[in-house]
């Protein structure tokens, strides 16, 4: 079975993407096909441009492999 991911994709104070991310992630629950989770970027406490290169050894790692557990990203 597909494991899709459905990624609120802003953080800032306001946010619009949470309200979509929710309406989109009711929408694809009701398929049988498919799992899907919501994955809000906001909850990984995201550190911004205070790693040496390259990104993908440090804490930064951790984050990019959390999509990778899934076939598809909306």
């Amino acid at each position: 079975m597909l494991r899709i991911a459905i990624i609120i994709g802003s953080t800032r104070p306001g946010r619009n993407g949470e309200a979509v991310g929710k309406w989109a992630y009711d929408i694809a629950k009701k398929r049988k096909d498919a799992e899907f989770e919501l994955v809000d970027i906001a909850e990984f406490k995201l550190p911004f441009f205070d790693e040496l290169m390259p990104p993908s050894s440090g804490h930064t790692a951790t984050h990019i492999r959390t999509p990778g557990r899934r076939d598809c990203l909306i």
